[in-house]
């Protein structure tokens, strides 16, 4: 049975989804580099993430596929460390 994320889940990828949302807002100011390439490799890998919090189930597998997305982009870009923004986020949560 699908369910939603445990709250710690949820939390950890909102975190991630703030700071990409902030990120995009400040590359859109005057004198940014950044490429619409890494823009659209961001958002690439952050737009499933809300569908995954909405059809949780208990074998865990939910939480490697959002790694796995942050994990790819991390893996092309160095800012930001989305799978250690979630990671920190969750196990903050974890204590």
């Amino acid at each position: 049975m699908k369910q939603l994320a445990p709250p710690t889940i949820t939390s950890a990828a909102l975190r991630v989804l703030h700071v990409a949302a902030f990120t995009t807002r400040n590359w859109t100011l005057p004198g940014s580099t950044v490429t619409a390439k890494q823009i659209n490799d961001l958002w690439e890998a952050i737009h499933e993430v809300p569908d995954v919090l909405t059809r949780w189930s208990e074998s865990g597998e939910e939480e490697r596929e959002i790694e796995r997305y942050f994990r790819e982009y991390d893996e092309k870009w160095p800012a930001p460390t989305l799978l250690a923004i979630y990671r920190q986020a969750r196990d903050a949560q974890t204590g």
